[in-house]
């Protein structure tokens, strides 16, 4: 049974519980508010409406009257015997039979039976008859009334319930349908880019639904950062494999001498070497984007910082390139001091591997609208205009002639997913022929 025709079910043998408990509370409290004697009672009324009787200037005040008081029915009826004043019942009509003073009376009307009582008000100028009618047992009477009711409008009310909590809980539920239904369509179709989005709901299914969609969206990174890590560690590696099997091969049929075998040796440990940076900057990029490892930011002076990293880079062949620094003092910030020193050190890095000889580089550091902004300018080669947007992505080089030195291609895709981590951002300005700008900027906020 599923969950939506439970809770219904439930609600509704509530709703018929409460029903029933009111009926008998009901039915209780009638038998007990009824008069025990129900003729004694019907005598009772008729002679405090005869007490009531006013007659002003030629007429009946009916004012005070009652023409119905728990369950006793009273006419009122002129000396000649017409109608003046009567409830509105008509299986109580007995006006064809006659007056008969201070005497209770047993009459019959279909399957029931009354008692009837007559009194009659001397008024001087004029007289009125007072009849009262009352069921000989007055409970059985009402009992039969709520009973009745009870037949005719209760299964309306379980009805309404039944429908009602079956139409809310189809609605309450319908999100979770909606959930599972997309949960389904990921797995069967293994597309993990499909979300939810549920607009419409109760507060609490729209906050499940959003859980759900941020579970997706976060697996859909891992498996990205996955698949972008397979891909580029088997299409890299690739090449450093082939030349240490290369360096193996020719060491067992060629190398005859300790040179030839050191040669050998050398080249594969270089090849490992560089396989060992690749897989480190690979995995520090995966768990970047994948938040699997904590870089937590602290509040610090960045202008100090940058300072001595500044001192502590020292380039393999500066060619003659002036390093040159203007570092604002005082410039403090949020930030994670060994994501920052991989910044500073992969941006000297490019400007003084494609640099101008003789030429400069320089580092600045300055607080502009609110951020820290690093900047690295070089006098080197400069990148062209179509490729501007190229050089964040994985492995591309400007210059791919330049064999090893020329690296992995990897440091400015860590450039750019420390600054986003730092919720800062990094750009580039260049002009081929005369040089590059790199921007690095954070917050200065925490």
């Amino acid at each position: 049974m599923s969950a939506k025709l439970r809770l219904t079910l439930w609600v509704t043998s509530m709703v018929l519980l409460v029903s029933v408990m009111v009926l008998v509370f009901v039915l209780v409290i009638n038998r007990h508010s009824l008069p025990e004697d129900p003729a004694s009672y019907l005598v009772d009324v008729v002679i405090d409406n005869a007490n009531d009787v006013e007659f002003d200037r030629g007429t009946f005040e009916w004012d005070d009257l009652s023409v119905y008081k728990r369950g006793v029915y009273c006419s009122f009826y002129n000396t000649n015997g017409e109608l003046l004043l009567a409830a509105d019942k008509d299986d109580m009509d007995f006006s064809d039979v006659p007056f008969e003073a201070n005497k209770i009376r047993t009459v019959k009307s279909g399957d029931k039976e009354f008692y009837l009582y007559d009194m009659y008000v001397d008024m001087e100028v004029s007289g009125l008859w007072i009849r009262g009618v009352t069921l000989t047992d007055s409970h059985i009477g009402i009992t039969d009334v709520i009973t009745r009711m009870a037949i005719i409008i209760l299964p309306v009310i379980l009805l309404i319930t039944f429908l009602g909590a079956l139409w809310i809980s189809s609605r309450t539920f319908r999100p979770i349908e909606k959930i599972v239904a997309t949960a389904n369509s990921i797995n069967d179709a293994d597309d993990l880019t499909d979300r939810i989005n549920l607009k419409h709901g109760p507060k609490e299914m729209k906050q499940l639904a959003g859980a759900f969609d941020r579970m997706f969206e976060r697996l859909e990174k891992l498996f990205e950062a996955e698949r972008q890590f397979t891909s580029d560690a088997s299409h890299e590696l690739r090449t450093p494999t082939a030349i240490i099997l290369a360096e193996c091969d020719r060491a067992k049929r060629k190398a005859k001498t300790t040179k030839d075998y050191r040669e050998s040796i050398d080249n594969i440990n270089e090849q490992g070497e560089r396989m060992t940076t690749l897989i480190d900057e690979l995995l520090g990029i995966t768990r970047l984007q994948q938040g699997t490892e904590r870089f937590p930011l602290a509040k610090g002076d960045l202008s100090e910082f940058v300072t001595l990293s500044a001192e502590e880079f020292v380039p393999a062949d500066d060619r003659g390139i002036r390093f040159e620094t203007d570092i604002a003092p005082g410039i403090e910030c949020s930030f994670n001091a060994s994501l920052i020193s991989r910044v500073i050190y992969n941006l000297l890095q490019n400007a003084y591997k494609y640099g101008r000889d003789n030429g400069f580089v320089r580092l600045s550091l300055q607080a502009e609208d609110g951020n820290a902004v690093l900047r690295v300018r070089d006098s080197g080669q400069g990148i062209a205009e179509e490729d501007l947007d190229k050089i964040w992505q994985r492995f591309w080089q400007a210059d791919s002639s330049r064999g090893p030195e020329a690296g992995n291609g990897l440091g400015l895709s860590m450039v750019k997913e420390i600054a986003e981590l730092h919720g800062g951002k990094v750009t580039v300005e260049s002009t081929l022929g005369k040089g590059s700008e790199f921007i690095f900027s954070i917050p200065l906020g925490a």
